[in-house]
């Protein structure tokens, strides 16, 4: 039996001898057995440990570091004590930072008149969030950068310090933070607790770890097997406009089932990806670093509600730099390597916005990379959120081939999909995972492809330009609205979905429905166009059959369910 499943049959929250306020708060989330990382990095916190942890993305490490700190407060709280920051968390992203924060105060919600916590990571100039820091909360959850800020215009004080968190280590000096965080290192006190959590181990995160940490146990904990093959990884080798032709089949038709979202590399595709889908009436919201804050985190928050099933996010990677080690590229890939383009846009880009990783999605059944990631870090990110927390779930990657990549189609440049997707391909190999091939019949998909062209032609680059501006004058709005009263008007929100129709061209309601004779024939039978009959229909190269039921059904895309 590995050490996973003792853990899970044998350690429970109750053993780690909380304050009854937490204790309660955990039972009221339904935390019972720890995750590996939380069972391991929790007692050796509690000792006062310094703590270096490497888990896979997913594995609880939030949990692993929140509940000492709470622990320690509640435990250290005297009535005369001089309020001062204790407890100071830094995080490479503000999504990032307002999902720890909310984790927090479910932790806190027995005790949030005993323990005060501010998230400054928000866009609120900085003379706006001086009051907030006036009062000492005893846990501050920020970026490097504004930490600086105030440090530097006198309105924190780091002198009473007890913990130091730096979470997804090896992001934060992707994001050139280095700088920030040796002056932020240069206020802290002599003596005080320091967690590193990263999903990856790298040169910079050991230079960190000689500065940050003190004589530090170190977790590298691997991922399970078992946990390993809940993710089930597919490529799609195809055209430019089969990647739109594939993605409106397996949408129309319901071959995808439950939260699915599909990662774009620009914030142009986000809006091309949205607007082809809209042809054809289906509904989708955009994430990307254009839009205000206040409605990214609503994003976030309602697409975990299970609001919206389809979230086209925007990986901007080149934000962070984040790219592959030199030891991962050879000089053939430098010369295939395209340059970056500089964003012309006059909409300022949050330099601080990241989704790819350390945002928790709940419950996504898939990701799909409608465009290939530029580096194996930004497809491992990818792919891991899904199949969280012992859930299954499935990555679907369409890559086109030099042969197919026409520098200008729709907007994008697939010059590098082959040389990444090799890389990737490597790299899962050496931890015994398989990418496998995905290939759609031609005979079922070639008679949907003159409605997918016909939806292209009106998905040009004014139209994505009006919808562009359209979307962040909307979210502009919905951000404003967003700080008011709607928690307890929760009827009112109908009004700011993220999801509605940007429609700066003229819709073709003929592309809406699918007429019968397109449908694709069953051992001789003709599919009917409603979600119960379009469910068993198989696109993949294999025999024929009769469907007899999910539980035998080949085609792999058919296994992912709305839980």
């Amino acid at each position: 039996m590995t050490d996973q499943h003792l853990l899970e049959d044998e350690v429970t929250f109750a053993s780690f001898d909380l304050d009854p306020r937490l204790s309660r708060a955990i039972a009221q989330l339904k935390f019972v057995h720890p995750t590996l990382i939380q069972a391991k990095a929790i007692p050796l916190a509690l000792a006062g440990k310094d703590i270096l942890a490497r888990a896979r993305t997913g594995a609880g490490k939030t949990a692993a570091y929140t509940l000492p700190i709470v622990q320690k407060i509640l435990a250290s709280q005297e009535p005369d004590s001089v309020p001062c920051t204790k407890a100071l968390i830094l995080v490479p992203t503000r999504e990032l930072a307002e999902q720890v924060t909310t984790h927090i105060n479910r932790l806190l919600i027995y005790a949030n008149q005993s323990v005060k916590v501010a998230n400054i990571a928000g866009q609120l100039a900085p003379q706006l969030q001086r009051p907030m820091l006036a009062e000492k909360p005893d846990i501050l959850i920020a970026t490097p950068s504004k930490v600086v800020t105030h440090l530097e215009a006198k309105n924190l004080d780091l002198s009473g310090l007890q913990t130091l968190v730096i979470d997804e280590a090896d992001l934060v000096l992707s994001f050139g933070y280095e700088e920030d965080l040796r002056k932020i290192l240069a206020n802290l006190p002599k003596i005080y607790q320091s967690f590193l959590m990263s999903a990856t181990f790298t040169e910079d995160v050991e230079e960190l770890k000689s500065l940050v940490l003190r004589k530090p146990v170190i977790l590298k904990l691997e991922e399970e097997k078992e946990e390993a093959n809940n993710l089930t990884q597919y490529v799609v080798r195809c055209s430019e406009l089969e990647k739109f032709l594939y993605t409106f089949i397996m949408v129309k038709l319901r071959l995808l089932r439950g939260k699915v979202i599909f990662f774009v590399n620009d914030i142009e595709r986000c809006y091309r990806l949205k607007l082809f889908l809209e042809q054809f009436s289906i509904k989708s919201c955009v994430l990307n670093s254009e839009l205000p804050v206040n409605s990214r985190y609503h994003i976030v928050e309602e697409f975990n509600r299970g609001i919206y099933s389809y979230l086209i996010a925007t990986d901007e990677s080149d934000l962070s730099g984040e790219v592959d080690s030199e030891d991962e590229v050879d000089d053939q890939d430098e010369q295939d390597q395209p340059k970056l383009k500089k964003n012309k846009s006059k909409v300022e880009r949050d330099q601080e916005y990241g989704v790819s990783r350390g945002v928790d999605f709940m419950n996504v059944a898939a990701v799909i990379n409608f465009d290939f990631p530029g580096s194996t870090k930004a497809y491992t990110h990818r792919v891991g959120r899904t199949a969280r927390g012992g859930k299954q779930g499935m990555a679907l990657s369409f890559v086109v081939d030099k042969d197919d990549a026409v520098h200008g189609s729709f907007g994008r440049n697939h010059a590098n999909d082959a040389t990444v997707f090799a890389r990737v391909q490597t790299k899962e190999a050496e931890m015994n995972r398989q990418i496998k091939p995905y290939a759609f019949d031609s005979k079922n998909v070639d008679g949907f492809r003159y409605r997918v062209e016909d939806a292209l032609k009106s998905v040009n680059l004014v139209a994505i330009r009006e919808a562009r501006i359209t979307e962040i004058k909307r979210e502009i709005l919905n951000s404003e609205k967003l700080k008011m009263h709607f928690e307890d008007k929760p009827k009112d929100l109908d009004f700011l979905r993220h999801d509605q129709a940007l429609q700066p061209t003229l819709v073709r309601k003929h592309l809406q429905n699918i007429p019968s004779y397109l449908m694709p024939k069953i051992n001789g039978q003709q599919t009917m166009n409603t979600e119960e009959d379009v469910g068993p229909v198989h696109f993949t190269k294999h025999k024929k059959r009769q469907h007899k039921g999910p539980a035998k059904n080949k085609n792999p895309l058919k296994k992912i369910r709305r839980r």
